[in-house]
C-alpha cells in the first residue's frame, strides 16, 4: 500500500508584517532620540500683574519705527535724546516697566540692539525695572487685565 504524501507549499514572504515592524522600530527610534535630545532655552520671567508682584507697575514705552525713528510714551525723540529721558523716567519711577515696541518690518538685531541698549540704561539708573517686548495681538486674550499690563496698553 502506498501513502499519498502531501504537497508540499513554497513558504511565502508577507510584506505587510514587514512594513509594521518597520514602522514599531521607526517610532521607537524617534521617541528614543527625542528623550536624548537636550533641550537648551533661555529661562523667562514672565510678567505679572501690578496686585500679584506688590510694586507698581508705571510703564514706560520705547517704540522704534520702520524708518527708524524713536519714541518714547509714544511721543517722538531724537535717536541721541531718548537714553536721557529714558534714564530720567526710571529714576522718578525705580520699579517701573519697559515696554519695547519694534516695527515688524525691523530686523530682529535691531529689537536684540535696542534691548541691549535699554538694559545698558537701567543698569546706569540703577533701577529694577523690567523690560518687556510689545508683541501684536493674535486673538482673543484670556485675561484683559494682565494682557493689559503685559504689553503696556489697556486693552
Amino acid at each position: 500500500m502506498r501513502l499519498k504524501q502531501p504537497e508540499l507549499k513554497r513558504g511565502r514572504i508577507e510584506i505587510i508584517p514587514m512594513i509594521d515592524t518597520i514602522f514599531f522600530l521607526l517610532v521607537f527610534f524617534m521617541i528614543t532620540w527625542l528623550t536624548m535630545t537636550r533641550m537648551n532655552g533661555m529661562n523667562v520671567n514672565l510678567p505679572r500683574h501690578a496686585k500679584q508682584s506688590g510694586k507698581p507697575s508705571a510703564s514706560v514705552m520705547v517704540s522704534l519705527s520702520p524708518e527708524g525713528g524713536y519714541y518714547l510714551d509714544k511721543r517722538p525723540v531724537a535717536q541721541g535724546v531718548w537714553k536721557e529721558r529714558l534714564t530720567q523716567n526710571l529714576i522718578a519711577h525705580p520699579n517701573s516697566v519697559v515696554v519695547l515696541n519694534v516695527a515688524s518690518t525691523q530686523k530682529t538685531q535691531t529689537l536684540i540692539g535696542l534691548m541691549d541698549e535699554v538694559n545698558q540704561v537701567i543698569a546706569a539708573s540703577k533701577t529694577h525695572a523690567e523690560v518687556l517686548i510689545a508683541t501684536p495681538r493674535t486673538g482673543k486674550p484670556t485675561e484683559t487685565v494682565a494682557s493689559g499690563a503685559a504689553t503696556g496698553r489697556t486693552p
